[in-house]
């Protein structure tokens, strides 16, 4: 065994360099007086290492075994790549365990006083030798092309600033657990590779630790891990920093390993409160937009207010069902669809109840304890502004029965107005009617006005859609919805593929410049080709025949165009094929909350004539001064349409919110997301 290394020699001048460069030096010497850390070197070193496998680890002894008993078989050859095994702190046979490996492996071990995760991994940084820097989880067992997957990859995408995202699913025994299988497949609180495809190249958002790789000399130039992060949102934070000199992050659905180790209940709201205070740090040092839309703080103080006086009921009925699935699934039990539905609702608001919980002990102090208080914060600050936007209320619905007994309650009942929509409906006239304007996100005065009322008991009632306008944006009650809806339930990054059936509005307009990546369309005629470009810059798009590639976008948004579509079940099938794996469909729609049914309008006849079978109805349209004939009027059948086109859970949103300006009952969105494809499937199996 050789001496042991003095590892303050060896680290100062990459720290000190690090500080100069990205002016970080608080942190780098937060970095420099926590190290302290002796490195014993426990197997000769590799000449010229491929690989540096970097293994944070903590009293986790026997998941370390497994971890490095993987690595002893990666096909890329044990001459090709060294493991670090940086201690941080334990107490346990840690060392003992790095030490059985040594004479199979190239490792090196550092000990350091528990200073937390990403202090423990600028360690195995500065020790490593390779170009490439593999960072590992002691939890996980890699697949045996694991590392040569990643090696081949950079040598793909040879530039310094790409990294690499592998692939990580569950192993046999986590795979049993109902809880573990919704935090990775369906509410991806873990892991979120539903979301994404091999070879995709990736925005900050997936530069994950424990399953990425990057070249060393990249990060040693431009940036390390901030040891303010001792858990969570240390990797996203870099990735972050490094996205601003270039960094891309490409993913590998090859380059695999299994987590074998499965978390509690417990275990996992622990760790949501862990990352929500993290999530609170980020946000404070970066108040860049698509941080903030990241970190999903804007309305802490009012979720918690919300939250906290239904907390312990919360927490209590989520575990009760916990270990009644968990149960079953040890006993290889069938949950049946409605049970585990429910299972999911009460994993969802658990874990992010924690995760506010969290966000609130990071931002308040003892606050988080004291939910009067919480509940007694003025909503808006010293010169009239709102501190936070409201939380819209939203429910799913997926059948008529479904709307039938959540509309049955007072709050939600189609026949009877609210006291506020019922002294603007005696009125008779326009007004205006103080809220909060999510898509301004400031507070406004909305205008509700009765150009497009109807009758309705005999009274003169304002089309709540088409009416309830933002002086500011310039939206109505539907599109306002539309984007508070997508953003609150979709969460797209900033740098997210969407498509939307719309060019020549001001709503594309103004979603364009919440996301660059926006892509619109109107429909030109069947003369012209599809996906060409007039000299108005207008795309042109048949729906029913898409000319995108499939899998181009991670969201397809339509809005009041589908009923203007003979044929909507193409279209939606068009939509499904251009999503990607995990993609999400949100459209709107003329509806009828109580037809089985859709009605239909009118049709196209063989001859190519229009065949009327109720008064013809023509939508307002900016490319067509006549307006644009609607076929259809829809009902719950559509649920079935669009599950038919291939979209697993589709459902209808109905939302509402006085303070939001949403009035009027049935407002509502229909959401279906794609299933992951194939491949991924199979590799997780």
């Amino acid at each position: 065994m050789t001496p042991a290394i003095d590892r303050d020699r060896l680290d100062d001048r990459l720290i000190h360099r690090h500080a100069e460069r990205a002016s970080y030096a608080r942190f780098a010497t937060e970095a420099h007086n926590k190290a302290r850390t002796i490195v014993t070197q426990l197997a000769p070193s590799v000449p010229e290492p491929l690989i540096s496998a970097v293994i944070c680890t903590y009293n986790r002894a026997p998941l370390l075994r497994q971890a490095l008993g993987a690595l002893c078989a990666q096909t890329i050859g044990l001459d090709r790549f060294e493991v670090i095994v940086v201690d941080d702190g334990s107490t346990d046979d840690t060392r003992e365990v790095a030490e059985r490996f040594s004479g199979v492996l190239h490792l090196r071990y550092a000990y350091q006083a528990n200073s937390g995760l990403a202090s423990g991994k600028n360690h195995g940084l500065f020790l490593s030798r390779a170009p490439i820097v593999a960072f590992l989880d002691d939890d996980d067992v890699l697949d045996p092309h694991c590392l040569e997957e990643h090696h081949k990859t950079h040598e793909r995408f040879a530039q310094p600033s790409y990294a690499v995202l592998g692939y990580t699913g569950l192993a046999e025994e986590p795979a049993r657990s109902p809880l573990m299988r919704y935090v990775t497949d369906v509410g991806c609180q873990l892991f979120s590779y539903p979301h994404i495809k091999h070879e995709s190249i990736l925005d900050f958002s997936y530069f994950w630790g424990g399953r990425s790789s990057c070249k060393r000399g990249f990060l040693l130039e431009y940036g390390v891990f901030n040891p303010v992060f001792r858990f969570g949102a240390e990797d996203i934070e870099l990735g972050f920093r490094l996205e601003k000199v270039g960094l891309r992050v490409v993913y590998n659905a090859a380059a695999i390993s299994s987590m074998v180790r499965s978390l509690s209940f417990e275990d996992f709201c622990r760790r949501c409160r862990l990352q929500g205070q993290s999530n609170w740090a980020f946000s404070q040092l970066h108040p860049d937009p698509s941080v903030q839309a990241w970190a999903q703080i804007d309305h802490a103080e009012l979720e918690w207010a919300q939250i906290a006086p239904r907390f312990d009921d919360l927490m209590k009925a989520a575990g009760n069902l916990d270990r009644f699935a968990q149960a079953r699934a040890r006993m290889d039990l069938h949950i049946d669809p409605i049970t585990t539905e429910l299972l999911h609702q009460f994993y969802a608001a658990a874990f992010r109840a924690n995760r506010i919980q969290g966000t609130i002990e990071r931002k308040l102090g003892t606050l988080a304890a004291q939910p009067t208080a919480l509940r007694e914060t003025p909503s808006k600050d010293a010169h009239g502004r709102r501190s936070a936007s409201p939380i819209l209320s939203i429910t799913h619905c997926a059948s008529l029965d479904e709307y039938r007994a959540f509309a049955s309650t007072a709050d939600h009942s189609d026949t009877k107005p609210s006291a506020l929509e019922a002294g603007i409906i005696d009125s008779g006239k326009a007004t205006e009617i103080e809220g909060f304007c999510h898509v301004c996100d400031k507070t406004v005065r909305f205008k509700v006005d009765f150009a497009h009322a109807y009758l309705l008991d005999g009274k003169l009632t304002p089309n709540w859609r088409e009416t309830v306008t933002c002086p500011g944006c310039g939206l109505n009650n539907r599109m306002r919805g539309a984007i508070n809806v997508f953003e609150q339930e979709c969460r797209p990054g900033p740098q997210a593929d969407i498509y939307i059936t719309e060019q020549a509005t001001g709503f594309h307009a103004l979603l364009r410049k919440r996301y660059p990546r926006v892509i619109g369309s109107e429909f030109l005629g069947s003369d012209r080709r599809s996906g060409s470009v007039d000299d108005r810059g207008i795309r042109n798009e048949d729906v029913t025949r898409l000319s995108f590639a499939d899998a181009s976008f991670d969201y397809v948004l339509s809005f009041d165009v589908l009923e203007h579509v003979p044929d909507y079940r193409a279209a939606l099938a068009e939509f499904h094929r251009v999503l990607r794996s995990g993609g999400r469909l949100l459209l709107s729609v003329p509806f009828r909350p109580n037809a089985p049914e859709t009605l239909i309008r009118a049709r196209i006849l063989e001859d190519g004539s229009i065949e009327h079978l109720t008064e013809p109805e023509y939508h307002g349209d900016p490319l067509r001064p006549d307006g644009c004939l609607a076929f259809y009027h829809f009902g719950w059948d559509l649920i079935d349409a669009i599950r038919g086109a291939g979209f697993s859970n589709p459902s209808s949103a109905f939302f509402g919110s006085f303070e939001l300006g949403h009035l009027g009952s049935a407002q509502m969105l229909f959401m279906g997301r794609k299933e992951e494809e194939p491949f991924i499937a199979a590799a997780r199996r």
